[in-house]
């Protein structure tokens, strides 16, 4: 279905106007929000351009999705789930070190300094403000907290503070695309909801995603939290293709579940993946649920455990591959051609009961330098006692462990040689390729 096409534009761009040409182009997240959007409509978001806040998709339906794009040249357009705090009037000085914001709502998850440069150290009590770099979200003041040499804003040219809300809020919404738009420092997730089908997310990019407060668990210990894309609990026809995700807190993509729902035909392909704690996160509970149709294929995972995140987590726990416990009723779940390079704790855990029966793992590069590449169960297994996992689980038969020789983007040696043996393992050309 052939609908009306929206441009934003965040410089130039008037509320007031029709948004039908770059010339009449709307402003703000806001304005598109709540526009009246049908199936077949696009919003095109001109780049260069930075918003701030969170977009709240419009469902299409099966004559057409609407779909979230980018127009012009340049860098992919911008949509921060952040407010910035880098003006000397941005931070007072409460003495001792220690500087404070004014209000800010929700919780704060994550500072995040001089665009990555650095990122901040979450507490949960001001005492434990020892080190530059720590803060807190004090929820009764409702500022963040945070110990610094000097003036934060002297010492660093920008400070994002990583709001506690998704970036992209899809709950219940169906039949959307999302290509070519860059999403960055939110504290939740980035593109996250429940409920969901037919969505779309292409050539987009998602970095410094997650740390918010999840919940408090009645022990007193907080939880933190944050997925790159997540698709929760019942979701069906979902494509994540030809996308990069890095630094996210919990896992770069996942779908997961918790009551009865289904999870049903959805395919992660060609996507790359670095400094996440997992690449890739799957469960669904309980025993009324079903998961059907998965696909995870020719992705580049690499440096599962070495994000900003992984220091300061109560749970280090750096893998590619997450399966925690899965009582749903599981067939056809694929995971194949994909290189899975170098992890703090394992390429690989199967943790809780053994669903592998539904499971085909097959044609994936697999490279530890050290210690434990798969943990299935209680049983690990080092890169050197490959054939015996093979042999124990009947999985990756025509896969490998070979070093895949790529660049990634904090200069680790992992290029991919042109005799390298990864690159025979793909049925459309290869692995992903090289990370930026």
């Amino acid at each position: 279905m052939a609908g009306q096409t929206f441009h934003v534009d965040a410089t130039r761009g008037r509320d007031g106007r029709d948004g039908l040409s770059p010339e009449t182009a709307w402003q703000s997240l806001e304005k598109v929000n709540a526009a009246p959007l049908g199936p077949g409509d696009k919003v095109l978001f001109r780049r260069g351009e930075t918003w701030r806040g969170q977009l709240v998709p419009r469902s299409g339906d099966a004559a057409g999705p609407i779909t979230y794009a980018a127009y012009g040249e340049g860098p992919k357009p911008l949509l921060l789930g952040s407010v910035a705090m880098d003006r000397p009037e941005d931070w007072r000085d409460l003495g001792g070190g220690i500087w404070a914001t004014a209000t800010i709502r929700p919780d704060v998850g994550n500072l995040i300094f001089d665009g990555g440069k650095a990122t901040g150290f979450k507490k949960w009590r001001e005492q434990d403000l020892t080190q530059d770099g720590d803060f807190v979200y004090d929820r009764v003041s409702w500022q963040v907290k945070l110990r610094s040499v000097a003036s934060p804003a002297t010492l660093h040219k920008s400070i994002e503070l990583a709001l506690c809300r998704h970036i992209i809020d899809q709950s219940g919404k169906g039949c959307i695309t999302y290509e070519g738009l860059d999403l960055r420092y939110g504290a939740a997730h980035g593109i996250g909801g429940g409920g969901t089908h037919h969505i779309t997310v292409r050539n987009c990019d998602l970095s410094y995603i997650g740390g918010g407060h999840q919940h408090t668990r009645p022990d007193g210990h907080p939880v933190r939290y944050g997925n790159g894309i997540e698709f929760w609990a019942g979701a069906r026809d979902c494509l994540v293709e030809g996308c990069r995700l890095w630094e996210i807190y919990d896992a770069a993509l996942t779908n997961q579940g918790s009551g009865t729902n289904v999870q049903e035909n959805i395919t992660y392909r060609r996507n790359v993946i670095w400094n996440c704690e997992y690449s890739f996160e799957y469960w669904n509970r309980d025993e009324s649920s079903r998961t059907r149709n998965l696909r995870f294929e020719h992705n580049t995972c690499v440096d599962a455990g070495h994000g900003w995140g992984h220091r300061q987590r109560p749970d280090p726990n750096g893998r590619h591959l997450m399966f925690y416990h899965n009582s749903a009723v599981t067939e056809d779940f694929v995971v194949r051609y994909n290189v899975f390079a170098n992890a703090t704790e394992s390429g690989l855990w199967l943790h809780g009961r053994d669903w592998s029966a539904a499971l085909t793992m097959d044609r994936n590069c697999w490279f530890q330098p050290k210690g434990a590449l798969m943990l299935w169960g209680k049983e690990s297994f080092t890169p050197e006692q490959f054939a015996a996992y093979q042999q124990k689980t009947g999985k990756d038969a025509g896969s490998l462990v070979a070093d895949p020789k790529f660049v990634n983007a904090a200069g680790r040696d992992y290029r991919l040689a042109p005799d390298s043996p990864a690159r025979t393992l793909g049925d459309e050309g290869g692995p992903a390729g090289a990370l930026p």
